[in-house]
């Protein structure tokens, strides 16, 4: 981590990989030994929602059941879990038809029941941070071009039908025209609104899933996709900055995103968090984010030689 007094620059770790064969019982091992470094755990609305269910209706529903167990066991003394994703969502929706009065009293019952679901592990936001954050950005965009990315993914599921997909043939000029559809939002090309829809041209699957484009517009739901793909960047803030603060000392060693969304999980493995810097003024906060993109391993092996050309297309 650098810093200065209105600058703040998080940074990855060096990572070394190693691919060896380990008998059962030393991948037992490496397993005891991986639950034991302190980990925060960031929750989507969905995974909050799903600690407030009862026995009776979690024997009807066997995948919430699975979530449900895989957090009792995450729910150790070494763990913490945060409800700021969530908070963000609920804070930053534009649908929102609770008033700020109703909606301080369903934060506050969702922070209640998770502090009662974790028994060991600790819940990180106390009641006044959510409080606070809430009463300042209630209502607010919290990144400020969400309207705008808003158009964008409307533009892709009514003008590019990409709920349909698209012929092969097709596929590098119909990237074409979603690129210039963004320079002229004056969206930065290489955002991943963008990535993910030339993905989803290209047949990716969790691209498709997590977007989810309908063929009938009322149906699409811009909103939700948006507060999804929101998500990539601002997990990779989140853990970029918890785990730079490990190695000065931090509690947390790890930081690690929980969501019930199969399409965003498997999203998220293409996005490799490198750093990111904050800048503040009397105007707010301007945050630079830098990812590694496996761009070719989340369009392969669709591209049939296309790669070079998408490649060039998303750099200046």
């Amino acid at each position: 981590m650098t810093s200065d007094n209105d600058s703040k620059e998080f940074v990855s770790a060096k990572k070394t990989t190693v691919t060896m064969s380990v008998t059962p019982e030393q991948y037992s091992l490496v397993k005891k030994w991986s639950e034991m470094v302190p980990t925060l755990y960031m929750l989507d609305i969905c995974v909050v929602g799903a600690t407030k269910l009862n026995s009776s209706v979690l024997k009807r529903m066997e995948r919430k059941a699975k979530l449900v167990n895989h957090l009792r066991n995450l729910d150790r003394e070494n763990n913490g879990f945060s409800y700021l994703f969530a908070l963000m969502e609920k804070v930053s929706d534009s649908r929102g038809s609770l008033t700020l009065e109703e909606l301080e009293t369903q934060i506050l019952a969702d922070l209640a029941a998770l502090r009662v679901f974790f028994k060991k592990a600790k819940v990180i936001e106390t009641d006044d941070y959510v409080i606070s954050f809430l009463r300042e950005l209630h209502g607010q965009p919290i990144e400020l071009e969400r309207e705008v990315y808003l158009q964008f993914l409307r533009l892709l599921n009514d003008k590019f039908k990409l709920s349909n997909p698209v012929s092969s043939s097709k596929r590098f000029t119909v990237s074409q025209e979603i690129v210039k559809e963004a320079e002229r939002l004056k969206i930065y090309k290489q955002h991943p609104v963008v990535i993910l829809a030339i993905a989803c041209v290209y047949g990716n699957r969790a691209a498709k899933k997590l977007v989810k484009f309908k063929s009938n517009s009322n149906r699409f739901d811009a909103e939700n996709a948006l507060a999804d793909i929101f998500l990539i960047s601002r997990f990779a803030k989140v853990k970029l900055e918890i785990e730079a603060l490990a190695r000065n000392g931090g509690p947390y060693a790890k930081v690690d995103f929980i969501t019930d969304d199969d399409g965003l999980i498997n999203v998220l493995k293409y996005y490799e968090p490198q750093s990111v810097k904050y800048d503040d003024d009397i105007n707010g906060r301007e945050s630079k984010l830098e990812m590694r993109v496996k761009l070719e391993e989340m369009l392969s092996p669709e591209t049939q030689g296309e790669y070079d050309k998408i490649f060039n297309l998303l750099h200046p």
